[in-house]
């Protein structure tokens, strides 16, 4: 039988990532070989139940090492965590050479050499790109540089890539000059499949509280619509609570947060009316998918991977705020209008399923041998 090693250091993080490496091994199962997961150790209940995945790795075999502590100064923190990931995936990859085939699920810094096929599912080649702004200080240009030249040259260990999405395709081809194949990451689109909720005249979006993901434009919409509720579904990050303040301070009086993963408040989205993306240029968006699997109307900033996801017959995508209202207010307006669009959206998120997923990378990972 064959052997397939998913390579995804960071297990705890539970993000989108994770999401990933979970159907990752679900899909090497249906593919029909063992399956095996090298990462940090991390509370496989936690887990499991985070990711509706009870069981799992009961069928799965484990290579575990130590979580990373760091020991040096937190300018070092980068390459100190590099250094630790890798030199642990080496030494349990050298004692453990009966695997056949790896696929890494965790950004290519990680990815091992390996004499078997090397697969990689990349979120966005250029990692470190957000370096390249306007503001970037000359210091941390020269401080992400050595990454930035050891990201890209763990290319030429890969031997199969896999895209987020065609934005990230692009972008792979560009930066690295390597072709790829497009991998719609898994969504939890059947969480939403119970009987429909009585929507209300809300708008919701859902999003890790930072400043990328530009929560001050979904402010304004809500500014240019007093009479609707808008309301914020996403996480303070550690470190990152001076701009949830600032949000807070200038929020008009029809907003309000909720400071729970979209776990929790799922009941939420599947009451509202509109779900609103404001983030630009991301490679994907898993939010915008459930959202459309709640029936809610998707409105998006016209960029990147969400411009894949929202089609004209499913919802609207926006260059600036004013035109984000119209659309809204347009929705809001004409019920007949909405109910067609929101049973679209309802269908074309089952494209982007867990089991569309598990379904393709399983047929590609029995390319190399069942």
């Amino acid at each position: 039988m064959m052997r397939t090693i998913v390579v995804h250091p960071r297990m705890s993080v539970q993000g989108g990532g994770e999401r990933v490496a979970i159907h990752s091994l679900k899909a090497a199962l249906r593919a029909g070989h063992t399956a095996c997961l090298l990462s940090e150790d991390f509370d496989i209940a936690q887990v499991e139940e985070f990711f509706a995945c009870e069981g799992l790795f009961s069928r799965v075999e484990r290579l575990t090492y130590p979580v990373f502590s760091p020991r040096l100064v937190r300018g070092l923190h980068l390459y100190q965590q590099l250094f630790y990931h890798r030199r642990q995936i080496h030494r349990l990859l050298s004692t453990h050479l009966d695997f056949q085939l790896v696929l890494s699920t965790q950004d290519i810094g990680y990815a091992p050499s390996s004499e078997s096929p090397v697969l990689q599912y990349c979120y966005f080649p250029d990692y470190f790109s957000h370096i390249k702004g306007e503001g970037s200080s000359p210091w941390w240009k020269l401080y992400y540089w050595p990454a930035r030249l050891y990201y890209h040259q763990r290319v030429k260990h890969v031997d199969k890539f896999l895209s987020t999405s065609e934005y990230t395709r692009h972008f792979v081809r560009r930066v690295w000059d390597r072709d790829s194949t497009t991998l719609y990451p898994p969504c939890p689109v059947d969480l939403y499949k119970s009987s429909p909720c009585v929507k209300e005249n809300v708008v919701v979006t859902v999003a890790r509280l930072v400043p990328e993901k530009r929560i001050e434009n979904f402010l304004e919409i809500a500014r240019n619509l007093p009479a609707l509720k808008f309301v914020v579904i996403g996480r303070v990050q550690s470190g990152r609570g001076g701009y949830y303040e600032t949000l807070r301070r200038i929020a008009p009086a029809n907003t309000s947060f909720i400071d729970a993963p979209l776990r929790k408040a799922r009941n939420v989205l599947a009451e509202a009316k509109v779900y609103v993306h404001c983030a630009r240029n991301e490679q994907f968006g898993i939010a915008i998918v459930e959202a459309m699997a709640a029936r809610c109307v998707p409105v998006v900033h016209d960029s990147g991977g969400p411009r894949e996801i929202v089609t004209q017959d499913v919802g609207y995508r926006w260059q600036n705020t004013l035109e984000a209202s119209q659309k809204i207010s347009t929705l809001m307006e004409d019920d007949e209008l909405r109910e067609r669009l929101s049973r679209s959206s309802a269908s074309r998120a089952e494209l982007f399923s867990n089991d569309v997923f598990e379904s393709s990378l399983a047929a590609t990972l029995k390319e190399y041998g069942a």
